[in-house]
């Protein structure tokens, strides 16, 4: 009898420990609710890494310029369409700047050509080039394609234009595409036509019918006037702006340094006028607005 009790004290013994030693049903259940948790924590980091980058677009890599040093323009290229529509360059371009002389330009794009069909001063491949009369320095840069480019070549290129004019609208014999850089800008880019429907010029122009200036930015205008004619404005104290019946600003002001009195009127479309002390208009300057800046 006490050796069956024995016996059955050792098997319970050993039922015990093999129990003890069995690994517990829950704990990997635990585990693969850690790695679930880990697995949605990681895919959330990276749906937000996602939203990020579309957030933050990549810049795009600026334009290379679309002329070379002779005055050959690519003008059917993105290149030159995505800059030219977008700015004013009147005055500048293709490394020529406003106020050069004839020599000076020679200089950065070679010799003129005998080109005489075109109503500009001097014509260098692609540029065309107007002077002043009183210094004959140079007042306008224009686009005087010299391949035959069509019209329809142009708005297939550039897009279709803000306005498509024929010549019974424009007061001339010719068709001309204008392109807006934007709904607020107070200048357009013209691309006049000839009599066989081919580019003769592109220039910007103004536009006189739209208002780009009010009381907060109207100093921005007189900034961008000393800017451009590379005068210290710091040594200017200015009266406040006043809106006259007019519709234009005038804003009085007094050089601190020579005691020159004078004003500025500032026109609803941009035009900057220079008035000196005597009440005569000395100066203007046209100051292009587009996209809720100064260009």
């Amino acid at each position: 009898m006490f050796i069956i009790r024995l016996l059955l004290l050792s098997f319970f013994i050993l039922l015990l420990t093999a129990c003890s030693e069995t690994p517990s049903i829950d704990e990997p259940e635990a585990e693969t609710d850690q790695e679930e948790s880990e697995e949605e924590t990681n895919k959330e980091e990276a749906a937000e890494n996602d939203e990020d980058s579309e957030e933050e677009p990549a810049e795009e890599p600026e334009l290379e310029p679309a002329y070379d040093s002779s005055g050959n323009v690519d003008i059917l290229s993105p290149n030159f369409h995505k800059d030219y529509l977008n700015n004013y360059y009147y005055h500048s371009y293709g490394g020529v700047e406003r106020g050069m002389t004839e020599d000076e330009v020679t200089a950065v794009l070679g010799e003129p050509s005998d080109e005489n069909d075109i109503p500009v001063d001097d014509v260098f491949n692609d540029i065309g080039i107007r002077y002043t009369l009183h210094d004959e320095s140079v007042e306008q840069v224009l686009i005087t394609p010299k391949e035959d480019i069509s019209l329809d070549e142009v708005i297939e290129s550039f897009g279709e234009p803000t306005q498509d004019l024929p010549p019974e609208d424009t007061g001339a014999s010719v068709r001309i595409l204008t392109y807006q850089p934007a709904a607020d800008s107070n200048f357009y880019i013209a691309v006049e036509g000839d009599e066989d429907d081919n580019v003769s010029l592109i220039y910007p122009a103004e536009t006189s019918n739209v208002e780009v200036v009010n009381e907060d930015n109207v100093m921005d205008f007189i900034s961008a006037y000393y800017d451009i004619n590379v005068i210290d404005m710091s040594l200017i104290n200015f009266e406040d702006p006043a809106l006259n019946e007019e519709g234009y600003f005038e804003i009085p002001f007094v050089n601190i340094h020579h005691g020159l009195t004078g004003h500025f009127n500032v026109w609803p479309n941009g035009q900057v006028e220079y008035i000196n002390e005597n009440g005569e208009y000395a100066y203007g300057e046209f100051i292009p607005y587009a996209d809720g800046e100064i260009k």
